[in-house]
């Protein structure tokens, strides 16, 4: 019984000091670089986002209460309350909801101010260049968690 842990005790601390392929090293090396480049793109995007959110800051936020819009279906109406990016639109008897800036920007409602138009489209512009990045940097996030995966696999496996 003495003679067996011994043996255990030996193939142990043979598995520890196992010294790595040459091919496991590559392969650590090459993860390990793609990892540094996953972090390198994830530090641009989150760049980029800070970016967009000044602009976004910058641009600033117009209250759309009281604007008159058009509608191609339900024709002229006036916006009668906005809650952050949700406005509603009461056409005659019937009140509509919208989602800002999207909804002026994609003409779905209508307005003649040329400026205020300007302002929900480059408001829109910026919003979708967010919704972008963040989108990148949730695939990256992804990316470097199965990075790290496969870098724990590889040190394992040696």
């Amino acid at each position: 019984m003495a003679l067996n842990l011994e043996e255990e005790q030996v193939e142990k601390k043979e598995v520890k000091t196992r010294k790595k392929t040459k091919k496991t090293r590559e392969l650590l090396e090459e993860a390990d670089r793609q990892m540094q480049e996953l972090h390198r793109q994830r530090d641009e995007y989150e760049e980029v986002l800070a970016s967009l959110n000044k602009q976004s800051d910058d641009l600033g936020e117009k209250n759309a209460k009281g604007l008159k819009v058009e509608h191609v279906k339900f024709g002229e109406g006036k916006v009668t309350s906005q809650d952050g990016k949700y406005i509603e639109v009461k056409f005659g008897k019937v009140v509509k909801k919208f989602v800002l800036p999207g909804a002026i920007a994609e003409k779905h409602l209508k307005v003649s101010d040329e400026e205020i138009q300007e302002y929900y489209n480059k408001s829109d512009d910026i919003h979708k260049q967010i919704l972008k990045v963040q989108m990148q940097l949730r695939s990256t996030d992804f990316a470097i968690e199965r990075q790290a995966d496969n870098i724990e696999k590889l040190n394992q496996k040696a």
